[in-house]
């Protein structure tokens, strides 16, 4: 239960310390804006080309499938695109953003922890939350929001020039296809998750480096366990939003 109430409590305090710093105008604006580039501009790359290859294997399974089936594929386009912005941009977006800043947060703070950092902090009457977790939590709010639609207009892309060429169409009449399935409900749903997955995955990560022990191994422990925790809590949370959703 620790390891459940811990994440909520540091969100609880985040939330108050934003509260504080968007009413006395306090916000390091400065420190939001590197993180942000950090988390978020470095991870383009690696999550866009991740996105388009499972978008793409998406489509060419849901084509043989069908084939088998039906004997048509005519319905896979816009099957494709409701699978794309239910789980696969949100889902796959955090869970890579969760293993490149989940690691990295938690040892960041579990360093600081070990080097006594942290304990300095509260010598000079600064609070740890609004220091460090405040700013990084709205760098990978923005990071997993940005990311989430960027990743999926790059996989629409894709899938529209290789997935039209494999199953035989042309592309703007796969690209036509794409949204007779989709509804703005379903763009909701997909900022939705990007939201909770992109709060979810700091809070966990620094209460991982929080509760790290003494050593090097110890803040290895840490960055481990907050991939694999922040993995679990988008799984598990995937799991209620869509119950909440889509299928209420």
């Amino acid at each position: 239960m620790r390891n459940i109430w811990g994440p909520i409590r540091l969100f609880c305090l985040a939330l108050s310390e934003l509260g504080s710093g968007m009413v006395h105008f306090s916000l390091r604006g400065g420190e939001i804006g590197r993180q942000t580039f950090e988390y978020g501009v470095l991870s383009v790359p690696i999550i866009t080309l991740a996105l388009s290859i499972v978008s793409l294997m998406s489509v060419l399974e849901f084509s043989w499938h069908m084939k088998i089936v039906l004997n048509q594929d005519a319905l896979v386009p816009g099957f494709s695109m409701v699978l794309m912005l239910r789980e696969v941009a949100p889902v796959v977006s955090s869970m890579l953003i969760a293993s490149r800043v989940g690691a990295s947060l938690a040892a960041e703070i579990g360093v600081m922890k070990v080097t006594e950092q942290l304990d300095q902090l509260k010598l000079l009457c600064v609070s740890e939350v609004e220091f460090l977790l405040v700013p990084r939590w709205i760098a990978c709010l923005l990071t997993t929001l940005s990311l989430t639609l960027i990743s999926l207009v790059t996989a629409v892309g894709v899938t529209s020039v290789f997935g039209a060429h494999s199953m035989g169409y042309q592309v703007h009449e796969f690209y036509n296809s794409l949204f007779i399935f989709s509804r703005f409900h379903d763009m909701l749903g997909c900022l939705l998750k990007a939201a909770c997955f992109g709060t979810v995955i700091p809070f966990v990560s620094a209460f991982c480096g929080l509760d790290c022990r003494s050593g090097s191994r110890g803040v290895g422990e840490a960055a481990t366990q907050a991939v694999v925790r922040s993995s679990l809590a988008i799984i598990i949370l995937d799991f209620f939003i869509n119950s909440f959703w889509w299928m209420h």
